[in-house]
């Protein structure tokens, strides 16, 4: 929104979504280099980390610092955080559109929608796939 500084939160979002942004680039080309026959100088983990920092803070002058340990992990097939956290999650990605649609839905007709209320329909969808393997979201969900 022009005019307004952006929240803490929102600033680290879009840091994480630039973050997540270049790591996948600095991923395809350390890839790209292990894929080089025997014989053929190969840029490190290291190097190219350097090299996609020094690019991005060219483009856009901004920092971004990326480890080349992880960039190791995650080109041997390692996951994110976020996608370990989204495994744990009890929700798929489609159950979560739906709770929001039905948010949406509740407020468009003018009922306001009560962490109780929230938790009664996130345990109904849960149930519904998991059964009564499903505890329950709990108290602080």
């Amino acid at each position: 929104m022009p005019g307004h500084a952006k929240s803490a939160a929102q600033k680290k979002v879009e840091s994480r979504k630039t973050h997540d942004g270049l790591m996948s680039q600095a991923i395809k080309a350390y890839q790209a280099e292990l894929a080089k026959p025997p014989g053929i100088r190969r840029h490190g983990a290291r190097t190219i980390c350097r090299d996609f920092e020094k690019i991005n803070l060219e483009a856009t002058g901004q920092l971004v610092k990326l480890s080349y340990c992880t960039l190791i992990r995650l080109a041997s097939g390692g996951k994110s955080k976020a996608e370990a956290n989204a495994e744990k999650s009890w929700l798929t990605t489609e159950e979560i559109e739906q709770v929001i649609a039905y948010a949406e839905e509740i407020a468009n007709r003018g009922f306001p929608l009560s962490h109780r209320r929230l938790r009664e329909h996130v345990n109904e969808i849960c149930h519904a796939r998991l059964g009564d393997a499903f505890p329950g979201v709990g108290k602080k969900w």
